[in-house]
């Protein structure tokens, strides 16, 4: 699994505030903790207009400047962009982890939150894990998944009222199957067109492909589950191992009880990736179907007098477990029969 990268020893520490039209910069020379302030408008124009002014202090915004700021969603987007062009390490931190790290505090600055960004990266910058390529290529693979997904809700809304219809009513139901035709053609034309797009951008990031290669060799992972765990794990640099990522997907089985008088059923959490849980949930299915292996233990599981709905979630986890250890070992998957 990977690990922060051991990156230059920062020269420079650059902390942002980051909203929609401005961006409110801290400048921190590590040598003397010499603090400069700055406010600068959040375009390309403002970009290049905060590189000439770190340039007029010594700073020339390379790889010696270690640059931390906060997630906020597209704002940072062209920030990030624009400063790993240029060799910068970018450190996209949590915002609550920010804060617990300040302690309470009393109204809000965006002057005052840069330095306080700025000074929480100079105290933590040998934990610091920065953004490399693959997260642009995340990035954007995230927002081609997002389309799809809303593709696919769309899809299916039709078809289902459609499929309703000529149920109850043959006639109408035609009529809308007819009228809707080129409808569902050019959805599922734009869903092709997308999942064409997704291959190009991993195609394109050598370890990312490494990565999906790795995990689509695995009988029951298909290419909807791999982009899904590459993205919602950043290329696996943010699960440790198995157990978060089924924590994280509301696959892991937790105990309920306490004492004597409580005594509830072993279960899983209800806090979890839906979306991820689902499309999980549907590789579990296909393993079963087509994976020797967890056919063989379904099976038998079934056998023992185990429900289907327990022994599929177990399938789930397993398949997580066997997805992570193959991205860790960096090996592709190896069918085991023994000791199922």
């Amino acid at each position: 699994m990977e690990k922060p990268i051991n990156l230059q020893a920062p020269s420079f520490i650059l902390g942002i505030d980051v909203s929609k039209d401005s961006l409110d910069v801290c400048l921190i020379r590590v040598s003397d903790n010499q603090q400069l302030g700055h406010k600068l408008n959040n375009n390309p124009s403002g970009f290049r207009r905060m590189k000439a002014w770190l340039k007029q202090h010594g700073c020339e915004a390379g790889p010696d400047t270690l640059c931390c700021l906060e997630h906020t969603g597209l704002y940072t987007r062209q920030l990030v962009h624009y400063l790993l062009a240029r060799d910068v390490q970018v450190w996209m931190e949590s915002a609550l982890q920010i804060k617990r790290s300040i302690g309470m505090v009393r109204g809000k600055d965006d002057k005052v939150d840069a330095q306080r960004i700025a000074r929480y990266a100079l105290l933590h910058r040998h934990e610091a894990r920065c953004v490399n390529l693959s997260g642009v290529t995340l990035e954007r693979l995230k927002d081609l998944q997002a389309n799809r997904g809303r593709l696919l809700k769309a899809l299916q809304s039709i078809k289902v009222t459609i499929k309703e219809l000529l149920a109850v009513d043959p006639v109408s139901g035609k009529t809308l199957e007819q009228v809707n035709k080129k409808a569902i053609r050019g959805l599922e034309k734009s869903m092709e067109q997308v999942e064409e797009k997704m291959q190009e951008f991993i195609a394109k990031d050598i370890e990312l492909k490494r990565k999906y290669d790795l995990l689509t060799g695995i009988k029951g992972v298909g290419k909807v589950l791999a982009i899904s765990l590459l993205v919602y794990t950043q290329g696996f640099t943010k699960m440790d191992d198995g157990r978060k990522l089924a924590c994280y997907c509301g696959v892991a089985p937790f105990e309920y009880r306490s004492g004597t008088s409580v005594m509830g059923r072993t279960g899983v959490s209800k806090f979890a990736n839906k979306e991820l849980k689902h499309i999980l949930h549907m590789a579990a299915i296909n393993s079963v179907r087509f994976n020797e292996e967890f056919r063989l233990y379904f099976e038998r599981k079934v056998g023992e007098g185990k429900s289907k709905m327990s022994v599929i979630n177990a399938v789930r986890n397993k398949l997580l477990h066997q997805i992570v250890a193959v991205v860790k070992r960096g090996t592709p998957y190896e069918l085991k029969l023994k000791n199922i």
